[in-house]
């Protein structure tokens, strides 16, 4: 990562959500989605446009001092 130290700190998984069936934890640094640095969550969001839903997505993530690999697949927020 050429001792990138940015990146956007998971504060939540919901549970049986994309991120917890992708494996992602609470904690974890999300580095890169789909190819493409993600540094704020509006990074994030500009990739979880309405293309991207039911469409596997790469997720590189920094937990505990490792680099971590996982796919994600978004779904539609269905409200509660």
């Amino acid at each position: 990562l050429g001792g990138r130290s940015t990146g956007l700190r998971v504060a939540s998984v919901v549970a049986g959500g994309p991120a917890d069936q992708a494996g992602l934890r609470t904690g974890d640094l999300l580095l890169t989605a789909d190819g493409h640095e993600v540094a704020t969550a509006q990074d994030l969001q500009r990739l979880m446009f309405a293309e991207a839903i039911g469409r596997r997505l790469g997720i590189t993530v920094m937990r505990n001092g490792a680099l971590v690999d996982v796919i994600a697949e978004p779904s539609e927020l269905v409200a509660a």
